[in-house]
Order: structure tokens, then sequence, then C-alpha cells
């Protein structure tokens, strides 16, 4: 049987295959726009530390904890250099929440900020929080709307 820590190094040497693989272009097209084979963020995307508790004393057969169904409807903006996504990430249990991907050039090497955003709940619980759009402020900030 595998060691947990070889388990685990698997997790990480995929996922980073994954991240890092170079996206190619499709070459049929309307030349108004180019498609490319992978889609740029997808649930599996989603860092390795977010899905699987590590420890092998609480998680001995390394089962994933928190299961990412979907990533879906992305603000996106380029900031400071580098391309930013707002991603609407799906659970299993299709709660969402938001998360920051970034890219050096848009189209392939996206990968998440450490943590998810944190939003403060408003007085009337939000239902309709998603499809967020993306503003540069010139105070230094990303406003995100929806």
């Amino acid at each position: 049987m595998e060691a947990f820590k070889e388990k685990v190094e698997r997790l990480f040497q995929r996922h980073e295959e994954l991240i890092t693989r170079k996206n190619v272009a499709v070459e049929d097209g309307n030349g108004i726009f180019t498609r490319y084979k992978y889609p740029v963020v997808t649930a599996a995307h989603t860092p390795v530390f977010w899905r699987y508790d590590l420890d092998e004393k609480s998680n001995p057969y390394l089962m994933e904890r928190i299961g990412m169904n979907a990533t879906m409807n992305s603000g996106a903006i380029k900031w400071n250099g580098k391309y930013l996504m707002v991603v609407r990430v799906e659970g299993a249990d299709r709660k969402s929440f938001f998360a920051v991907a970034e890219s050096p050039n848009g189209i392939d090497n996206f990968r998440f900020w450490d943590y998810p955003i944190t939003m403060p709940e408003d007085a009337i619980p939000a239902t309709n929080v998603y499809d967020m759009r993306l503003t540069a402020h010139e105070d230094g900030w990303i406003y995100g709307i929806f």
C-alpha cells in the first residue's frame, strides 16, 4: 500500500501538471477571436489544500474533505501586469464562494490565491450574489459589482 506522504506528493504533482499545462489555440475558428483547447480554470484547479485535509492523523485515507463541483461566471481584469479572474467556485454541496485566480498571460497557468474572498454579510442575506464584474479604482483596489 502506498504511503500517505507519497499519495500527498502525487496529488500536488498532478495539480501542478494541470495548472502549468500550456494551453494551445484551436486551429478552426472565425478569425475574430481565438479558442483554446483547455478551459483556463476548472474545479480541479482549486488548491489541493482546500480540498484535502493533509494531516495523516485526522485523514489517514486521504479522503477529499471539501469537494469542488465547478468554477464559473468569472469576472476578469488585467491588473498590475497580471490577469485576474474572480471565480465563483461551487462546492459539491452546491454552496458557492468567490476566489481569485491569477495568470501571467490570461490563457494558462492560472493559480488560485491561497484563500478565498471573504465577503461581509448584509442585513438581508444575499441569494443572488454571482456573476461578479471587476473595476480597478484609482485608489489601487479592485472592486466587484453584481
